[in-house]
Parts: structure tokens; C-alpha cells; sequence
């Protein structure tokens, strides 16, 4: 719906509001952000990867351990670094340089050395490789509908045999003025004087929160032969969505 402008309002994020792009909390804006706050906002990834995991040992694999895994859309490292504590290596992507050189920042003041950080692309030809374990948090529902099945299907492809995949999408609103919100940010400056009424600067960035049609994506699901499936639903602030943990069949 919005073309390429979910990309470059990200990375307007990753410039000017890194921590409060990833996690919507007034505690992590960049005039906000203490060393406590942030250390509360990497202290929620362990707890947030730590259920997540907990949750594929009880469904699928109770031995299960990443040993390739990859964060799409992996903002500032809030869930690769404690991915890199377990796993042998692992693949951070993001379409935003500036969120990604402070994810670099992040893994280097913890001496971890087992990641990679990747600009996103599309088609990721830029990976090498299958991934044991592919994992992506409220980040699909920021890119455009069409270009997100895209990138899921890709993701599904580099999925191994045996391996899970972890990906959250949203697929509706609870009122109809979140439904409105879409079509009122299509007006020019629309989402401009919306900062200026919430007390944000006029050129502010924007997050586009989009909804998918699950039929479809339970269709990519059944085409990757993905038959062991676990759903678990979310709301974000009205924003509905759901974690799809999927696994492959082992070879």
C-alpha cells in the first residue's frame, strides 16, 4: 500500500529513535533512554526468546537448540544477543544500516562474535545456507502486505529440514477507527500534524501497521510441506496479530 516507505521510515527510526522503533515504550525514546531502560529493554528479549523456546520444546522437540539461526528484522539486537549466547552462529537482518550499526555496537560492548548483520533484501540472496532456526517479532506487520508474503515465502525456502520457524503477523484491529488509520495516512502530512498533536516533532517517522490475511499465509505454510503447526495470538494496543511456530519435516 505504501511502496517502499516502510523501509525508509525505519530507517528514519534506526537514525533518530533506535530502542523506541523496536519496543513502543515512552522509556525507550532516545531523550528518555536510561541505562536502567535499557537494560530492561534487552532484559525483555532473554524473557521474550526464553518463552519462545520454552514453547518449541513443549510443541515440537523437547532437545531443541538453535545452532544457525536468523533474526529477521533484528532492529538493534534486542533478540540476537541472547540468540548468540546458545546458538553456534547467528544471522541478524534489518533494511535499516543505522539500526544495524547499532546492533554491531551492542554485540561489541558484549564481546560476542558469533553474528552477522546483513542489510535486507526482498529475494535475500544475500544469505548463505539453510537456518535451523528463522525467527521474526512484530516486524512483518511495518512492511507492505504483497512484499511480506514475499519475504515470508523466501524465509520458508531457507528453513531446514527438522527446523522451526517463529513468525509473528497481524491480522486485524479491535476498532474501526484502527481500521481508519491506514486509509488516514495516505493523506498528505496527515501523519505530520498527527505528531504534532501526540508532541512529536512534524517530520517525526511513521509505522506502517498492516494486516495480513492469514488464509494466505496458512497457503505458504501448506506449500513449504510445513505440517506441524502451533498458533498463539497476540494484541498489541488493538492490533491483532498471531505467532505462527512452524517446523519442517526432518529429512
Amino acid at each position: 500500500m505504501f511502496g517502499r516507505d516502510s523501509d525508509r521510515n525505519w530507517e528514519k527510526f534506526g537514525k533518530v529513535d533506535p530502542y523506541f522503533g523496536v519496543l513502543s515504550d515512552d522509556k525507550f525514546k532516545r531523550l528518555a533512554l536510561t541505562d536502567e531502560a535499557k537494560s530492561e529493554f534487552f532484559r525483555s528479549g532473554q524473557e521474550y526468546l526464553d518463552d519462545v523456546l520454552r514453547k518449541v520444546r513443549e510443541h515440537f522437540d523437547p532437545t531443541f537448540v538453535p545452532r544457525y539461526a536468523l533474526d529477521f528484522g533484528c532492529g538493534v539486537g534486542r533478540l540476537v544477543i541472547p540468540l548468540a549466547n546458545i546458538a553456534q552462529k547467528v544471522v541478524g537482518l534489518d533494511v535499516s544500516p543505522s539500526m544495524l550499526d547499532e546492533a554491531r555496537r551492542n554485540c561489541e560492548a558484549r564481546s560476542i562474535r558469533n553474528v552477522e548483520f546483513r542489510n535486507s533484501r526482498d529475494d535475500l540472496v544475500q544469505l548463505e545456507g539453510k537456518f535451523d532456526f528463522i525467527h521474526s517479532f512484530i516486524v512483518f506487520q511495518h512492511i507492505p502486505v504483497r512484499r511480506g508474503e514475499i519475504i515470508f515465502d523466501r524465509l520458508l525456502m531457507r528453513l531446514d529440514a527438522g527446523g522451526v520457524s517463529v513468525a509473528h503477523f497481524t491480522f486485524g484491529k479491535t476498532t474501526s477507527f484502527r481500521r481508519l488509520l491506514p486509509w488516514i495516512k495516505r493523506i498528505p502530512l496527515a501523519a505530520n500534524f498527527a505528531n504534532l498533536l501526540r508532541g512529536r516533532e512534524f517530520l517525526y517517522p511513521h509505522m506502517q501497521m498492516n494486516s495480513y490475511d492469514l488464509n494466505r499465509l496458512f497457503r505458504l505454510v501448506h506449500e513449504h510441506n510445513v505440517r506441524n503447526v502451533y498458533t498463539e495470538f497476540t494484541d498489541h494496543g488493538g492490533e491483532l496479530g498471531v505467532l505462527l511456530y512452524l517446523r519442517k519435516p526432518a529429512a
